[in-house]
């Protein structure tokens, strides 16, 4: 069980001011998962290796008949720098070992009563007093059964100079059946959404690392690089449909699996710019009308792109957000001389999309506290909305401002640490001693101002930037 207090607030983190009084709730929920597996691992002459396993899986949440999963996986080595008709390379190529690999892994990963169609509480008001009530709450499914992933995975491993380069090469690819995922119910039901396995994934991907002694000598410099690359798509969705939207997240047919389904913003309304756009429009569309809601091109307002040009924005005009990375690539450097050891992690994303709260707290009726790009006459080119612009149209389409590109280098660490020599841990009677200081987060490189989009575009508690002093002592 969990019991926790929960502060509200209107400014999220940053603001405490506007904390108001907590308020203390309690909740329980039980689940339980039972595992067994077995393994058998084979070895011939050290250089032909095979592995196999086999794995049930039992879990509470899922449905009477379905709790079970069975998933078998097999994998096998072959180490050619072991081979006879190897022999003399050794000084050249230190190791070289193929790798293959495939399996079956089960996903169950969902909250507990998901199969139960269970009530909510919520208040109606009669006479202007707020009376306790019962809403729809979870809708049960009583189908639910395992998200099953297979996938296969062919590597390299291989050493060069006596290991002083090594690195692994891996290609995987993989393929997901009856995927968990909170599907939209019919509004008859009276029910927002229901827990089912709505389809199928398939995904391919390349990771590479790759480890270099640069310097060895009594400065030594090492650095071991990283670099991964990985595509998602979803294949079928249950039913038949082309896809499954709950408000501007689901699936597509065709599109990778993690999106955002939303309008486009194409900056705001400038002065004047709604009557030219009209007259142009009508001169290609003659005889039709504008129907956008009202109050869309006053001046200040958002701008969204209308994709078929068809004079409403609607559904047909949203587009794709696709919110994975093309590439993650990682260069963690080592230097050391003497006792000093300094240890520099750098990390850099490419592609994807992030939702960032602070593009959505503009306020279009109350004070704004956001240190934002707000509209004004002498600021027309601005991403913000004018303060105060229509509400209505604010609050429809506020969501097409949050997306922002999550393209970012970091130094995700820096650690510089000194150990005691000999001499002075045999008079303090010590094994080791280390002491150390580690900066963490400090410098991120994206345009997105003040905010590291490692954290995925949430504000509420932002990604800390951390000085940690530490001593490591062994006796």
């Amino acid at each position: 069980g969990d019991c926790g207090r929960e502060h509200y607030t209107i400014s999220s983190f940053y603001d405490v001011l506007k904390i108001g009084s907590t308020v203390t709730s309690s909740s329980y929920t039980k689940s339980s998962l039972m595992s067994v597996f077995g393994r058998l691992n084979y070895s011939y002459a050290g250089k032909y290796l095979l592995s196999a396993t086999l794995r049930a899986d039992g879990s509470s949440v899922l449905a009477d008949g379905n709790k079970w999963g069975y998933f078998p996986s097999v994998a096998a080595g072959w180490r050619i720098s072991d081979e006879g008709f190897m022999s003399g390379t050794e000084d050249v190529l230190s190791n070289l070992k193929l790798r293959a690999s495939w399996g079956v892994a089960g996903n169950a990963a969902i909250d507990p009563y998901q199969t139960v169609t269970s009530l909510g509480d919520d208040y109606i008001y009669y006479d202007e007093e707020p009376i306790s009530g019962k809403i729809p709450g979870v809708m049960g499914n009583t189908s639910l059964t395992w998200e099953t992933t297979k996938s296969w995975n062919i590597g390299l491993d291989f050493g060069f100079l006596n290991n002083r380069i090594s690195g692994t090469l891996d290609f995987f690819q993989s393929k997901t059946t009856d995927l968990l995922y909170a599907q939209s119910a019919s509004a008859t039901t009276g029910f927002p959404n229901a827990m089912a396995n709505v389809g199928e994934t398939k995904g391919s991907g390349i990771e590479i690392s790759l480890n270099t002694l640069v310097v060895d000598k009594e400065f030594k410099w090492d650095i071991n690089w990283s670099f991964s690359s990985a595509k998602d798509e979803v294949v079928a969705l249950s039913n038949g449909v082309d896809r499954n939207i709950s408000g501007r997240t689901g699936q597509i047919v065709g599109e990778q699996v993690s999106i955002f389904y939303d309008y486009e913003q194409d900056g705001c309304w400038g002065v004047g710019e709604f009557e030219q756009f009209k007259k142009e429009w009508s001169a290609r569309h003659a005889g039709e009308e504008l129907a956008y809601m009202e109050g869309y091109g006053d001046p200040g307002t958002i701008k969204l792109i209308d994709k078929d040009d068809n004079g409403k924005i609607d559904d047909d005009d949203k587009i794709v957000f696709n919110r994975d990375p093309k590439a993650i690539f990682g260069m963690n450097n080592t230097f050391s001389y003497g006792g000093w050891t300094l240890g520099v992690l750098l990390y850099a994303r490419t592609g994807g999309y992030i939702s960032y709260d602070m593009n959505t707290q503009i306020q279009t009726e109350s004070a704004n506290w956001g240190n934002l790009d707000y509209w004004t006459v002498k600021n027309q080119g601005a991403r913000t909305p004018a303060p105060g612009s229509n509400s209505s149209v604010m609050q429809t389409y506020k969501n097409a401002l949050a997306y922002e590109k999550a393209n970012y280098v970091k130094i995700k660490d820096i650690t510089l640490s000194y150990n005691l020599p000999s001499t002075v841990l045999e008079k303090a009677h010590l094994g080791s001693a280390k002491v150390y200081c580690s900066l963490k987060n400090f410098v991120t490189f994206s345009d997105i101002d003040n905010y590291d989009p490692e954290r995925g575009g949430s504000i509420s508690f932002p990604l800390a930037k951390q000085v940690v002093f530490g001593l490591n002592l062994q006796f």
